[in-house]
């Protein structure tokens, strides 16, 4: 592939904006969850998912896209940790996306500690989580 478009600029697949003469880094193209044509960073989903209850693990929850029959859905996979039913956490976490982002989660996925694939260097790893939730991989909420 060529990372080079025909304006001579470098392709990285970041997504960025300019502000005062500076360039900030927002995202990543890849991770970017697109649901009835609206764009929405996975980050902001997240930080939202993380405020929802407090048994969600701090940095422990991913939110991703996967194909459904006639559009995307939104899947939402958290480390849960909590003493609650997961029933609750589930409902909490649906009403406060659906509040702020105006987005149905189409599924909510409970997983034991460390199902939630990071980087070596800590980071989520967003597309890793993604295809252990396809292949059925993630380990289950005991």
């Amino acid at each position: 592939m060529d990372t080079f478009g025909g304006d001579g600029l470098l392709r990285t697949g970041d997504l960025g904006v300019m502000y005062d003469d500076q360039l900030y880094i927002t995202g990543r193209l890849k991770d970017l969850v697109i649901l009835n044509g609206r764009n929405h960073y996975p980050q902001d989903i997240e930080a939202t998912v993380h405020t929802a209850h407090p048994g969600v693990r701090p940095g422990r929850a991913v939110a991703f896209s996967v194909p459904g029959t006639e559009t995307e859905r939104l899947v939402i996979v958290i480390e849960y940790a909590g003493d609650d039913g997961p029933e609750t956490v589930v409902r909490e976490v649906r009403s406060a996306v659906k509040a702020r982002h105006d987005l149905r989660a189409d599924d909510i996925v409970l997983t034991a500690p460390g199902g939630v694939s990071r980087t070596s260097s800590g980071k989520l790893a967003r597309r890793a989580t993604r295809h252990d939730y396809l292949t059925g991989a993630l380990p289950p909420y005991a």
